[in-house]
Parts: C-alpha cells; structure tokens; sequence
C-alpha cells in the first residue's frame, strides 16, 4: 500500500478513537462539529502565540484539542493532495499553522456550517483557500 493510503487509514482509525477524558469532565462527542473544531484552534493559536507561564496554562486548558485541531488538518490536507490534486494546491513551505489559520478564518466567514461535520468542513476551508489554478 503506498504510503499516502497508509497515513489516511491512520488518520481516519485516530478521528474515530475516543479521546482522553480527565475526571470530572464529559467526554467531547465522538464525532467533530466546526464549533467543536473551532473552539480547538483558536486554542492553538492562543497557544501559539503564548510565552511562558501563559503558554502551559493555555496548554493545559485542552492539550487534545490542540493536536486534534492540528492533526485533522494535517491529515486532511495530506488526504486531499493525495488523492484530489487537481482541487486542493496548498503552496509549497505553507506551514500547518498557516493552513489552521485559513481554516479558522473559513469557520469565521461560514458559521452557520459549524454544526456539520469537521472533516468535510476542512475540505471545503482547503477547495475555497487553497484552489488549484
């Protein structure tokens, strides 16, 4: 299997595992909306931008919610320029960060789709930010 369809199957099998839940807390839905998605990358970029004590008090808010918001981009941007190439054209030396950003302004642009489904809103954020010429 090539190693593009490996890192797909990886990446579906890690959005359906359940997350860590802290005691005391309800576990997030199984399943992502763009509130949900939304709420964990403006975390990141809290985050991001964040130095010292701030940075691990920010961390410590949703450290999951960070990477799951980075990861789903990742992989769904890894996904999309694998098998939609002619769709998707995210700039060469575009960091994930970058990509978070177009996404996050997407979710702000759009909000009434911030009760669909994550994955399928980061596809429509990379067509509308990142289409091929």
């Amino acid at each position: 299997m090539p190693r593009a369809g490996c890192l797909v199957i990886v990446v579906v099998l890690l959005l359906l595992a359940p997350p860590p839940v802290r005691a005391g807390q309800e576990p997030p839905p199984r399943t992502g909306t763009g509130a949900l998605l939304h709420a964990r990358c403006q975390l990141y970029f809290e985050f991001l931008g964040r130095t010292g004590a701030g940075r691990e008090d920010t961390f410590n808010q949703d450290p999951f919610g960070m990477g799951y918001c980075a990861g789903l981009v990742r992989g769904v941007v890894i996904a999309a320029q694998s098998f939609m190439p002619e769709r998707v054209c995210v700039p060469r030396g575009t960091s994930i960060a970058q990509v978070v950003r177009r996404v996050l302004l997407y979710l702000e642009e759009h909000p009434r789709e911030r009760g669909e489904l994550d994955v399928e809103i980061v596809l429509r954020a990379l067509e509308d930010r990142f289409r091929c010429p």
